[in-house]
């Protein structure tokens, strides 16, 4: 018994040790005498659960992080800090190591796009910083990142256990869903096509890349049609509308996830398709339909808030970060199974049977040729029917590590790396090797959304909460001004509003100085050339007011 007075603090480690015995069922008074509460700390943890869950989650490793806080406040500059804490996650993500000093110049960066002239990346932000989010100087080897991202894991599934306990869930009303990339076009290499193919100019078969989003419920019995990011409108093969298409079809410039294109897949159809199906399938009422959806970290992904249904019944939550590989149902063995039908499909429609008379020259000629006929209306098609072939049994099974910590159990039969390399034998490809086949297999398995850059980031924290504004190419600062001055005086007539004048008055008086300094600068050139009277100066040097400022 931990007797520890009468006005004890707990850190938040030890409240979310409070939440578990409360969870367990165990008694009131057996609480307060272990951890050596009064009644009123005991129902002060109980009714915050959800808040302290949700601020340990957050933190870059939650048990550790939770030895160290007792409380769930916020940094005082809360845009830089959530800027500097996207931006970190990033580069761990990508496995780059970060120092402390680029933690501080990240976040004067980040202060100075917000316009935080008073913001000092001190030692004692540091400190706060590493603090608030569970950083430590901590090396990168294997086993220590795989230890924190495990430690991440357990937090998130008691909150997602209570949610499921309070919104009454079934398995069938339990989603996930994630992106991934699509070399359609690629062959193992040492393959004749692919030897060619290196040889030849211009675009590269093995790079033509495709997003596709996988996302189905708990128990399978609900596969969402697959949605696909092209580079064009409608590809040339596609010759019908695209809504005919087996699959979502969707055009992005730089084949990528974007949050305007997720956010519209969500509401179109993820929210219309799971009510159907919960009204014409599992036969629900009305009142009974819900739905959670677990989604990865992706930027590409809008906020939780914001991917709700309006009725607030089908909604969003998100596992914590880099914790994909571990929990993330679509990544213990779906998205791999789809990509290794597909595989099969494609390696049907594409390999050429060689005849024996066949040269290198004739061999690599045909394969290159019977390649490029294989074209993304191919591809569509056959990534549509693998998704369909994926099994029920398969999909449930993914969720087994999330929801039971049972290891899931894989199903390859017919799809092992072996049993790609005895096709390509029949077909006369003798040079390929198990290892190049297993890397050509493998190869695709980027996230088919691209990381922010520091505009990005920026961006998205200034527009947290889901509102999104069209970028335009300049802004006139005399209208900047001219908008920041009405705004004022909207705010300082209306009192609920009132919180934000001295932001608002902060950015008026940058807003004046950028004038000023444009001013200056425009008009240099007149200040140090003296003017004739009465002349019209004809004579206009190199500008320099054209510039944003």
């Amino acid at each position: 018994m931990n007797k520890r007075g009468k006005y004890t603090t707990l850190n938040l480690e030890e409240k979310m040790k409070v939440l578990s015995r409360i969870e367990a069922g165990r008694s009131l008074k057996s609480v307060m005498d272990e951890f050596g509460i009064s009644k009123s700390t005991f129902y002060d943890i109980k009714k915050n659960k959800k808040l302290i869950l949700d601020f340990v989650l957050k933190q870059d490793m939650p048990l550790v992080g939770a030895e160290k806080r007792k409380r769930t406040t916020g940094a005082k500059y809360g845009d830089v800090d959530d800027a500097v804490y996207m931006w970190y996650q990033q580069k761990r993500s990508a496995g780059v190591p970060v120092r402390g000093v680029e933690l501080q110049a990240a976040a004067e960066r980040f202060a100075q796009c917000f316009g935080r002239t008073d913001f000092k990346a001190s030692t004692g932000w540091l400190f706060r910083f590493r603090n608030r989010h569970a950083i430590g100087n901590r090396k990168g080897c294997g086993e220590q990142v795989l230890s924190s991202v495990s430690e991440n894991v357990e937090p998130f599934r008691q909150k997602l256990s209570m949610i499921i306990k309070e919104e009454k869930l079934c398995l069938a009303q339990l989603y996930s869903g994630d992106e991934t990339d699509l070399f359609w076009k690629s062959m193992p290499e040492n393959s004749q096509a692919s030897r060619k193919d290196i040889c030849l100019p211009g675009k590269k078969i093995n790079k033509e890349r495709l997003s596709a989003l996988l996302c189905a419920n708990a128990d399978g019995t609900h596969k969402l049609k697959s949605i696909i990011i092209g580079k064009s409108k409608l590809p040339k093969s596609v010759k019908e509308d695209t809504s005919t298409l087996p699959v979502i079809y969707k055009p992005s410039k730089d084949v990528w996830f974007t949050r305007e294109l997720f956010s519209e897949w969500f509401f179109q159809n993820f929210v219309p398709e799971v009510r159907h199906f919960q009204l014409n399938v599992l036969r629900f009422h009305e009142e009974d339909i819900r739905a959670l959806l677990l989604l990865d970290s992706c930027p590409a992904h809008p906020s939780s808030e914001s991917l709700t249904s309006e009725d607030g019944r089908i909604k969003c939550m998100f596992f914590p970060y880099n914790t994909s590989t571990l929990i993330q149902p679509m990544n213990q063995g779906v998205i791999l199974s789809c990509k290794r039908l597909y595989r099969w499909k494609q390696l049907e429609e594409s390999l050429v049977i060689f005849e024996e008379s066949d040269d290198e020259q004739e061999k690599g000629d045909k394969g290159v040729s019977k390649i490029k006929m294989y074209n993304i209306k191919s591809a569509i098609f056959n990534w549509a029917k693998s998704w369909d072939e994926v099994k029920q049994i398969t999909i449930a099974n993914a969720w087994e590590n999330l929801l039971y910590k049972k290891e899931p159990e894989y199903d390859f039969q017919g799809l092992e790396d072996g049993d790609y390399r005895e096709i390509l034998e029949k077909c006369g490809e003798l040079e390929t090797k198990l290892d190049d086949n297993r890397v050509w297999l493998n190869g695709d398995e980027g996230k088919g959304c691209l990381l922010k850059t520091k505009g990005g980031i920026t961006k998205e924290v200034v527009q947290k909460g889901g509102e999104t504004e069209k970028q335009t190419a300049e802004f006139k600062l005399s209208a900047v001004r001219e908008n920041l001055d009405y705004l004022l005086d909207f705010v300082d007539a209306t009192p609920e509003f009132q919180r934000f004048h001295f932001t608002l008055k902060e950015m008026q008086q940058e807003i004046v100085k950028k004038q000023f300094q444009s001013k200056i600068r425009s008009r240099t050139g007149s200040f140090l050339k003296p003017r004739p009277h009465n002349i019209k100066d004809s004579f206009s040097g190199p500008s320099t007011s054209g510039s944003n400022h």
